[in-house]
């Protein structure tokens, strides 16, 4: 599972088409806090070639993201994906 999209790059251009994948997603909490939160961590790619050939886009902008999490909600990559289309940055990605 991948999104596909407009990725932003430093300098104010973006890579049209570019192949974003999640890479991986944690659910944690800090020792003295009742709220949980989820880290997606993400990688930016020229394309689907690119990513299996491990070339990755530098694009901070679309490196890690914070969310808040209940533990009733699921923590899969799937579940990820999800978050991360609410966001501005994602909301016309497609799935590939």
């Amino acid at each position: 599972m991948a999104l596909q999209m407009n990725v932003p790059l430093p300098g104010g251009v973006e890579h049209a088409n570019g192949y974003v994948r999640v890479t991986d997603v944690r659910v944690c909490r800090k020792d003295d806090a009742d709220d949980w939160f989820m880290m997606i961590d993400v990688a930016a790619y020229k394309d689907a070639k690119s990513r299996a050939d491990k070339v990755r886009l530098v694009a901070p902008a679309v490196d890690k993201f914070k969310f808040t999490y209940a533990v009733s909600d699921g923590a899969s990559p799937a579940d990820a994906y999800a978050k991360l289309k609410t966001l501005d940055l994602f909301s016309s990605a497609t799935d590939v």
